[in-house]
Parts: structure tokens; C-alpha cells; sequence
């Protein structure tokens, strides 16, 4: 790749993306909301355009012939608008929206975040009750959909990058990593339901790695989940976090009720991404883990 788009920009894997991009000396134009508190570094391969995804942006993008277009920008990852059903239907219709500014770029590929919570919906008929993550994962999915169909439909060469649960250094998201070590760090409890379906996790830069590949392999499909390709129950990593820190007593698992979501080890199988792309995971939990760890440890003090 010389050149390429990622919307998003300012966030943790946009950002975190944009770093290994500059690493190869690929140009990118970062569009996102605000850069008033950038977490890009400079250089003169960023092109910084501060914008909504929305029928104008291809007037303000520079008009070049992009390799890649990859979309990170989604609203309602986290908080209460993660069960706004309001929320992820706009978030489906932006999606919509930055394939159409991607055709009109003249961009070669279009890439997208999905994530493991996509496979929550096939538990949705058996439950009577959910929470936020549930829409979260329904606005996943349908956008998935949508964008196979519609990207077929215009003849767009498309990966849909499934995440697995990503940690590392620079999140500050509260998901299961950061809530865990942000707690144990505080002197206080970690609570988990029973933790026994199967799970994954992978360090930030290992997702980056694969996402960057994507962005000019040769693939043979148009879906793939990005994971560490061990997955385990979640309840070993959970313990396993507490034992590294020495703070095995402070992981509490069973407090909370069973949510009634369940996965399948299929659902994390990385065999189709190392096949088109490579091994790409160079950091074990226990690694990746303790650099987060150092990391959350030092900002909280």
C-alpha cells in the first residue's frame, strides 16, 4: 500500500493503525471528528481532515488514488448508547455512507471493524432478557450484512475484520482487560458471571498487524475474526490476569448472573486469516498483560 484513508482516526485502533502505516511510509489521510487532543503522531505522511462521514466528505478528501479505506469511526462502542438502537442504526447508515465516499475516491478496498459480539445474536432467541452489548452486537451485525450486500452490489473489493477482545497500552475503553487491571489496581473486587463459555483476547498490536496486512493481501474471502488463535474459557484468562499481578483473590467469578450468551470455539478460529496473511502474533496474554498492566499502573498514579 502507498495510500489509504482510515476514518476513525483519532481513536485507539485508528491511531494505533496509523503508527505502523507511518512505520512503512504509507501516506494517510485521518479523518475523525476533532484532533483538539491528537493522538496521532506528527509527520508529514498524515493528512488530518476533521469531519463527519457523511455525502460531503469526497469534496474534502484529497483527490488521489487510495489503496485502502479502512472504517474504525463508530459511535456508542461503550456507555449507555452502546444499547441505543437509535445509535447503531445511525452508525449503519455512516458505514453506508463511507463506502459511497470510498467509490468516489477511487479506492481500491474497503475495510471494516465488526467484532466477536456479532455472535451474541445467534444466543438472542433463547433469551428473554439483555443488555447494552446485545444491540451493540445486532448493530454489528446487520451493518455486516448490509455492507456485503450493498459492496457487491457496487462492485467493492471489501474485508470485514471481525474483532476479537483487544487490550493493551492506550485503551481506556472499560472492556473486560482494562476493567479488570483498573479495579485490581484500585484495591477493589473484579465481579464476573461464571465465565465458562470460550473466549479470546489479543494485544493491541497483534490486531494491528493483521489489520494492516489486510489492508493489500490477496484474500480469498471477505470475512475474517482477528484473534490470538488460542482461545480458552474465560474464566483461565480471568484468573490468569489475577495471578500475574498477584491479586488472585480479587477476581471474583460467579457474583454476577449468566448473561445466557454463548460462543462456540469455532466462532475464534484464525486459520482463514493466517492462511491469506501470515502468522501474525508475536505477544503472549502473559506479555501483553503485564505491559498493560505497567501501563494502567503508571497513568493512575
Amino acid at each position: 500500500m502507498k495510500e489509504v484513508i482510515v476514518t476513525g482516526a483519532n481513536g485507539f485502533i485508528g491511531s494505533s493503525l496509523i503508527c505502523r502505516l507511518i512505520q512503512e511510509g504509507v501516506k494517510v489521510t485521518a479523518i475523525d471528528l476533532s484532533f483538539a487532543h491528537s493522538r496521532l503522531l506528527e509527520s508529514s505522511l498524515v493528512t488530518k481532515v476533521e469531519s463527519p462521514i457523511d455525502e460531503h466528505l469526497a469534496a474534502v478528501i484529497p483527490s488521489k488514488d487510495y489503496d485502502a479505506m479502512y472504517h474504525f469511526a463508530w459511535r456508542g462502542v461503550n456507555g449507555e448508547d452502546k444499547g441505543n438502537p437509535i445509535v447503531q442504526l445511525k452508525n449503519a447508515q455512516m458505514t453506508v455512507t463511507a463506502v459511497r465516499v470510498c467509490k468516489q475516491v477511487g479506492c481500491k478496498r474497503f475495510l471494516c471493524a465488526g467484532t466477536i459480539a456479532e455472535q451474541s445474536v445467534k444466543s438472542l432467541p433463547s433469551l428473554t432478557k439483555v443488555g447494552g452489548g446485545m444491540m451493540y452486537g445486532v448493530g454489528k451485525h446487520c451493518t455486516h450484512l448490509m455492507l456485503e450486500a450493498y459492496c457487491k452490489s457496487a462492485g467493492i473489493d471489501f474485508v470485514w475484520m471481525q474483532f476479537s477482545n483487544i487490550y493493551g497500552v492506550g485503551n481506556q475503553t472499560g472492556n473486560l482487560v482494562s476493567y479488570t487491571l483498573m479495579e485490581l489496581i484500585a484495591g477493589r473486587e473484579a465481579t464476573f458471571g461464571p465465565a465458562l463459555q470460550p473466549y479470546d483476547f489479543i494485544y493491541v498490536d497483534d490486531l494491528i498487524e493483521a489489520v494492516y496486512r489486510l489492508g493489500d493481501a490477496a484474500v480469498t474471502r471477505n470475512t475474517f475474526f482477528i484473534g490470538s488463535g488460542a482461545p480458552r474459557p474465560l474464566r483461565e484468562y480471568l484468573l490468569r490476569i489475577g495471578e500475574l499481578i498477584s491479586q488472585q483473590e480479587r477476581i471474583k467469578i460467579g457474583i454476577r448472573p449468566d448473561d445466557g450468551i454463548r460462543y462456540d470455539m469455532s466462532m475464534f478460529d484464525t486459520n482463514p486469516l493466517v492462511q491469506d496473511i501470515g502468522e501474525y502474533v508475536r505477544h503472549t496474554f502473559d506479555e501483553g498483560i503485564l505491559k498493560t498492566y505497567q501501563w494502567i499502573r503508571d497513568a493512575s498514579r
